[in-house]
């Protein structure tokens, strides 16, 4: 994360993968807010009805949305959309589950830059050939 100003506010959203039998659940976007709480409440109600995640989002119109407000700054959203390719002998569901917060920035400190790796043993000389 670059250094951010504190005090800023911020929509996170993040999104639920499920894979190989495990949920995770992952920070996709941190999308900060211009103004104060107020208007990124309005900001994250806004894309609780309407964000699509990954890299080929879905268009609106061909899925459904379950939206829950969990608290006053934050959201559970559930998008589902059926699909039936050619070769199916029965409709698939997709489901994409995503949480949308509001939270105000408090503390940003970037990871410090990796250093190389220190050599450790001992030093061999070459020998000269006679």
């Amino acid at each position: 994360m670059s250094m951010a100003s504190t005090g800023h506010w911020y929509v996170l959203i993040e999104t639920n993968t499920v894979y190989d039998g495990d949920n995770l659940w992952s920070l996709t976007e941190k999308l900060p807010v211009e103004g104060g709480r107020e208007e990124a409440i309005g900001r994250a109600e806004e894309l609780s009805l309407s964000y699509e995640p990954g890299p080929y989002p879905s268009a609106p119109e061909t899925c459904g949305r379950t939206v829950f407000r969990t608290s006053q700054t934050s959201w559970l959203v559930e998008s589902e959309q059926s699909l039936w390719h050619q070769g199916w002998t029965a409709p698939a569901t997709l489901s994409q589950l995503m949480r949308i917060t509001v939270a105000e920035l408090v503390s940003a400190r970037p990871a410090p830059p990796a250093e190389p790796p220190v050599k450790r043993g001992r030093l061999r000389r070459a020998r000269r050939a006679d």
